[in-house]
């Protein structure tokens, strides 16, 4: 059986998942918002171990509700890496935030590159 995948079919992956990332993104912006605010609030700042849990949780709740089907988006790809039942360590916590931050950002990047909006003055 022949493992590799070829990188056309990559970036076709790829743009499918950056595809479905912009629809839920779209759908629901203001939990979009949060989600990027708590991740990085998780990198930047120190977390109480009384919070660890619930963030996670709250994590985990804005994921699925930004792509509650399993689309296959940014959000469904994290969403097994934020369930309680995964991360068990802060220090992994902060890693799976980073990442996923790097991904929103790579997503925002192309949003941008997609969309040929005008400032008008």
């Amino acid at each position: 059986m022949n493992d590799k995948i070829s990188v056309t079919e990559l970036k076709k992956r790829w743009a499918h998942v950056l595809t479905a990332t912009g629809k839920a993104a779209a759908a629901h912006p203001a939990t979009y918002g949060e989600l990027k605010t708590i991740a990085a609030a998780i990198v930047d700042e120190p977390l109480d171990i009384k919070e660890y849990f619930p963030t996670v949780e709250k994590l985990a709740q804005l994921l699925h509700n930004l792509d509650p089907c399993g689309s296959g988006s940014i959000f469904d790809l994290f969403c097994d890496r934020f369930s309680p039942r995964t991360i068990w360590q802060v220090q992994l916590l902060r890693v799976e935030c980073k990442d996923l931050l790097a991904h929103l950002h790579d997503f925002d990047q192309w949003r941008r590159k997609t969309r040929h909006l005008r400032v008008v003055k």
